[in-house]
């Protein structure tokens, strides 16, 4: 899974790189038809909003590779000799190193500012998800808890990619996808028999790190209690920890229930 995300990922990069590629080349063949209207400046402009646009709607990597694209038509295109990429006059260097940097910093900063406003959007996402999460778990009733429930709810709320937990119980480390346990009460433990979850191995704990599973061990004071198996591509690890606080109080409360 991990690897056609990223595949997906980097095909969408490579059509914004092609996107704003073209769209370079196009306001090149705009402002040359209209010479007489335009002038270098116009295009150096034109560029620059490219790039902005680039890095706004893309990412750094796909800003900078529409700067240096930008660069080389205006160096190209417009400073003498035109049609060749020698520059003869160090005047048009200065031109040139300015444009490229111009670019650069604007790529940056809007990147920046693109990125800030999607984590303050995700902020808000995730807010709201927590208070939804944290109302259903509070109101779960404790005599009708069901363990598997509480990771499927909070595979559902947050959109996870993937949520376990894995308790300890029996001198070792019990591993079963897709549900939330601890090792609280032997009223817990005999409710986990009643589960019909396919169980692993904790050595696939290994194997799932390897695909960006994050582990938050949940505790009772100094003791485990089990251990939260959390994969997100957008939430933050904070709000994982989060979810975790919210699933170990609920457990403590349990346990000091049913002890």
């Amino acid at each position: 899974m991990k690897v056609s995300i990223r595949r997906r990922t980097s095909l969408i990069r490579i059509g914004k790189i092609l996107l704003y590629t073209a769209t370079i080349m196009g306001t090149t063949k705009l402002t040359l038809e209209c010479a007489t209207l335009t002038s270098a400046s116009t295009a150096a402009f034109g560029f620059l909003i490219v790039v902005l646009l680039s890095a706004f709607f893309g990412d750094l990597l796909v800003a900078i590779t529409t700067s240096i694209v930008a660069t080389l038509c205006f160096d190209y295109f417009y400073l003498p000799p035109v049609g060749t990429f020698h520059i003869s006059a160090f005047s048009d260097w200065i031109s040139l190193a300015a444009f490229l940097l111009a670019s650069v910093i604007i790529s940056r900063l809007a990147a920046l500012a693109a990125e800030h406003l999607k984590r303050a959007g995700l902020l808000d996402v995730t807010l709201v998800q927590l208070n939804e999460f944290g109302g259903w778990l509070l109101a779960l009733p404790h005599d009708s808890l069901k363990l598997s429930a509480i990771a499927q709810e909070a595979l559902r709320i947050f959109s996870l990619e993937y949520c376990s937990l894995h308790v300890y119980a029996e001198g070792q480390w019990q591993h079963s996808t897709g549900v939330a346990s601890s090792d609280l009460s032997r009223e817990i433990e005999t409710r986990l028999e009643s589960l019909h979850d396919h169980s692993t191995d904790i050595l696939d704990l290994a194997n799932e790190n390897m695909l960006g599973v994050r582990y938050i061990q949940l505790n009772k004071g100094m003791t485990p209690l089990a251990l939260l198996a959390l994969k997100s591509g957008t939430l933050p690890i904070e709000a994982m920890e989060i979810i975790a606080s919210m699933i170990g109080i609920k457990l403590i409360m349990i346990g000091e229930v049913t002890s």
